[in-house]
């Protein structure tokens, strides 16, 4: 019996409606431009199936291996801007004038992944999912890697009810700065480390995700750049800013102070020279003095002055107080103690002082709110419209923080004229088209007008998103046009126009001049005949005799 798969999470499931292990319904259908479901690839040996997350580099499946008899994970190259998929189809378009630029940043792709593959199989890194396969087909390049269950890292951190205490986070962190060094050590640098790019497996383990090469990873480049809030360096908003180990410090140590505290430090491009780091009194009194340390140290603005290795970096979050500073945290609790031990505060004869401020205060309160009760009961309509403006403003403020500068909502092209809409793009457009390869008749649409697109109107979608658009030929059967009297070019242009080769034959005639056109040699004028049909056109030669 065939095996039927879910392709929400690629287990047998006797091919139900609905997957009674994820929920999946077998009758979803892939958005564009993403592949469709059931997709194989290297000639059946992978099967695609539901898109599990995207960014500006590309798209992450769930897939099955054929030959481990397992789930995996397959990463897929699409560069946002630069190329796109129709609906239901597996062939990749590119972005007319892009083909030299995306066959450069492919080779930066695959280069990438090969160097962390060849890392992951000579050491055993935990804290990375080991890549299995790498390959390209019909141009497009992909990778597999092992697939776990898992849940993110901010999920993890909800269910432990706040941030972790430092003898619950030291051995979830230290295997992932052990990885991190490896990578560096091999000229490998991730450059996304954050609370998302994390997760958590079955077995306790964090594990990275969410690699991409360099250039996705800061501002000045053909992509647009996915930069991690509150764990992007300083030198990422920075026009093409030189990346290296101590970037990945300052996402390491950000996401670390997060794990610690429950809130991420601010953004890179807003923090002040000074690198003065904001942590709650109660969680600073929690943590070692050490570790205050190398969150500081690792979450410096200024590169030069930030912990220079991840080497370093271990060392400083391995030491432990020395016996000097406890020996004098000692003291210094002795002497606090002596100190209040000694203190004797001094009585006053009377009511005291304070007891007085305390009454006067009450009593000016009770005054207010009597004037206030006796307004309000003065005014009932200027209190209602004190309380409506405040509900309105109040609607408007929390609309506003839900919205979200980096999405739009992908516009209607169907029926606008596709050279206009291209002509129009710039550097500046929220979106880009792309003309599929193939264009199809239209009895609605005119010759050059969108008939379609993908992603469909009305979907929220990051700026930059492509359209990929498929253009009408216009009618299929077309007219006719009158070309008597006219001279052969002029016939041969109107033709060419209405989408038929034209072709000759000269014949005499007492009635139309030498050079000009007679008619046509099957058709009359007004005849229907399918587009791009060869036309017989008769050319007159002049009269017979003199012929």
């Amino acid at each position: 019996m065939a095996q039927q798969l879910c392709f929400g999470c690629m287990k047998e499931n006797d091919g139900e409606q609905v997957c009674p292990f994820c929920g999946f319904d077998r009758d979803t259908e892939q958005n564009a431009p993403f592949l469709p479901l059931g997709t194989v690839l290297q000639d059946g040996k992978y099967t695609i199936g539901k898109k599990l997350r995207n960014n500006a580099e590309g798209a992450e499946y769930i897939g099955y291996s054929k030959t481990m008899g397992t789930s995996v994970i397959i990463s897929e190259f699409m560069p946002v801007g630069i190329c796109g998929r129709a609906k239901g189809k597996t062939n990749m378009v590119i972005r007319g004038g892009f083909e030299n630029k995306y066959k450069t940043l492919n080779e930066q792709f695959l280069s990438y992944y090969r160097n962390i593959a060849n890392v992951t199989r000579l050491r055993e890194l935990t804290s990375i999912a080991p890549i299995l396969d790498i390959f390209t087909e019909n141009d497009v390049s992909f990778t597999v890697e092992e697939h776990y269950e898992s849940i993110p890292f901010t999920e993890y951190i909800d269910r432990s009810n706040g941030p972790l205490d430092w003898n619950d986070a030291r051995p979830l962190f230290m295997p992932l700065l052990a990885a991190l060094s490896a990578l560096h050590k091999a000229g490998i640098g991730h450059y996304g480390i954050s609370p998302e790019n994390l997760v958590v497996t079955s077995e306790g383990k964090l594990r990275l995700t969410g690699f991409a090469f360099e250039e996705m990873r800061k501002t000045g480049g053909t992509l647009q750049p996915e930069l991690m809030d509150g764990c992007a360096a300083p030198e990422q908003y920075i026009e093409n800013g030189r990346l290296d180990e101590t970037t990945d410090i300052y996402g390491f140590t950000a996401t670390l102070f997060y794990a610690l505290t429950g809130r991420l430090p601010e953004n890179g491009d807003e923090r002040k020279p000074d690198g003065k780091l904001s942590i709650p009194t109660a969680v600073f009194k929690r943590l070692p003095p050490h570790v205050v340390t190398a969150l500081s140290g690792g979450l410096q603005v200024k590169k030069n002055e930030r912990i220079a290795s991840f080497e370093e970096l271990k060392n400083q979050l391995s030491s432990a107080p020395s016996v000097k500073a406890f020996r004098n945290e000692a003291n210094m609790d002795a002497m606090r103690k002596e100190a209040a031990k000694k203190y004797t505060p001094k009585k006053k004869d009377g009511i005291p002082g304070g007891v007085w401020a305390a009454l006067s205060i009450l009593a000016c309160l009770l005054i207010l709110l009597v004037m206030g009760i006796y307004w309000m009961n003065s005014n009932p309509e200027a209190v209602q419209q004190w309380f409506s403006n405040n509900q309105a403003e109040s609607s408007v403020e929390e609309e506003e923080s839900y919205s979200d500068p980096n999405l739009i909502s992908i516009p209607d092209l169907v029926g606008q004229n596709y050279d206009e809409l291209a002509a129009r793009q710039g550097a500046g457009s929220d979106y880009t088209i792309i003309k599929a390869n193939e264009e199809i008749f239209s009895d609605r649409y005119a010759e050059g007008v969108i008939v379609s697109q993908s992603p469909e109107p009305g979907l929220k979608a990051n700026k930059g998103v492509v359209i990929v658009v498929t253009v009408s030929k216009g009618l299929q059967n077309r007219e006719l046009p009158a070309i008597s009297g006219q001279s052969l070019e002029s016939a041969v242009h109107a033709l060419g126009a209405q989408g038929f080769i034209a072709s000759g034959n000269y014949v005499p005639s007492d009635t139309v001049e030498a050079g000009k056109v007679i008619g046509y040699e099957n058709y009359n004028a007004g005849d229907l005949a399918p587009y791009g049909s060869k036309i017989v056109i008769t050319i007159s030669t002049g009269p017979e005799s003199s012929t």
